[in-house]
């Protein structure tokens, strides 16, 4: 089976697959928090313990890279794994944690440091830390 990295596109496709499967979990929160800091920070929570559960449950490979049919390049460390999952989750926690208007941090951090990682690195910044890449199987 021939592999390639995974492009920008698909580790976007990813991303926006894990954060949708966040945000319907979290319903029950928002609805007893609203949409405040409370809320915002059980958010980000949740997507952090829902990337934990993916490095047990289905050997660390997210909703969206079983739907692209993407693995992981090679089998990595615990550590580096959970690594990748906290910055990760940091990463997604600028959808939510903003400074002057709504989605400033995440335009920032789309624009300026994952999207210039992927171009230069093939990796997004956490994937680049972690030293995890993302491999996908063509049919």
């Amino acid at each position: 089976m021939e592999k390639r990295y995974t492009n920008a596109f698909e580790k976007l496709f990813v991303s926006i697959l894990n954060l949708t499967t966040t945000f319907v979990l979290s319903i029950p929160f928002l609805l007893y928090f609203g949409f405040t800091t409370k809320y915002r920070i059980a958010l980000s929570i949740l997507f952090l313990i829902q990337n934990i559960l993916y490095i047990f449950i289905s050997k660390n490979r997210y909703l969206g890279m079983i739907i692209l049919n993407a693995y992981w390049e090679k089998e990595y460390s615990l550590k580096k794994k959970l690594l990748y999952s906290f910055l990760y989750s940091l990463s997604f926690a600028t959808c939510v944690i903003w400074i002057y208007f709504p989605l400033d941090l995440l335009i920032l951090n789309l624009l300026f440091i994952q999207l210039p990682f992927i171009l230069v690195t093939g990796k997004t910044l956490h994937g680049y830390i972690a030293g995890m890449v993302g491999v996908r199987e063509l049919d």
